[in-house]
């Protein structure tokens, strides 16, 4: 204890609450530097510095070439299973209604998924990104692309339900129909409300049908007269 309080009092070491700090003493620090060299060795140190030429090397040479590092881009799995969905959309189903989601709630969006379900269709929502990616991978599609903007639906069925669809989606009035794929091929809104209004395909062959006949029976009344005419 005697020899710390002398240490104190010769101002070594201090003393602060709790702690013994060391400080600098009355005498100065012994610190020597060098002394310069005479000005004489200097210059000729100087002069007598051999130079070094450096090499001429092309500045093609000179560049660092950069090595190209490809880096492995990790797969999204749940992405290329919803894009193969997507493509399944396209491939089993022969009408595909385009149609712009205005802000629903949830249970209005639940309640038109239902009724398109209990009539035979299917409403899909997918990314516009996924749909893009599609469209371009089938040539015949590209011309759906001004039609994969905002927040878009699809009304899908394996039967061209057209008729049944537009008469649904009028009810739905945060559906606004853009356009439609029937049977390979594209239609506008008014397009689809002029297929629409088309008869089915089973009145189509019988009105065939009949005019095929009717155009026999034609012929072959007017074979019959000129048979006639010649015998005569």
């Amino acid at each position: 204890m005697a020899t710390i309080l002398q240490k104190v009092s010769q101002g070594c070491v201090r003393c602060t609450s709790r702690q013994w700090t060391a400080v600098r003493g009355g005498k100065k620090w012994n610190v020597q530097r060098p002394k310069p060299r005479v000005w004489k060795a200097r210059v000729l140190e100087s002069i007598t510095r051999p130079i070094y030429v450096e090499d001429i090397v092309p500045i093609s040479q000179s560049c660092e070439k950069l090595e190209i590092t490809t880096q492995d881009t990790e797969v999204d799995e749940y992405e290329e299973f919803m894009y193969k969905q997507v493509k399944k959309m396209f491939d089993e189903n022969t009408m595909i209604l385009v149609c712009q989601m205005l802000s629903m709630p949830t249970v209005d969006k639940r309640k038109a998924i239902n009724t398109m379900k209990d009539n035979g269709m299917r409403l899909w929502f997918y990314n516009n990104r996924l749909i893009r990616r599609a469209i371009t991978e089938y040539s015949q599609y590209k011309n759906m692309a001004p039609w994969i903007i905002g927040s878009n639906v699809y009304v899908v069925c394996p039967e061209p339900k057209v008729k049944e669809a537009l008469k649904i989606l009028k009810k739905i009035p945060d559906f606004i129909v853009l356009g439609g794929l029937v049977e390979n091929s594209l239609y506008s809104k008014d397009g689809l409300t002029h297929y629409s209004q088309l008869p089915n395909i089973e009145q189509l062959r019988g009105e065939l049908r009949q005019c095929i006949k009717h155009g026999r029976w034609r012929e072959d009344s007017f074979i019959v007269r000129i048979t006639s005419t010649n015998i005569m």
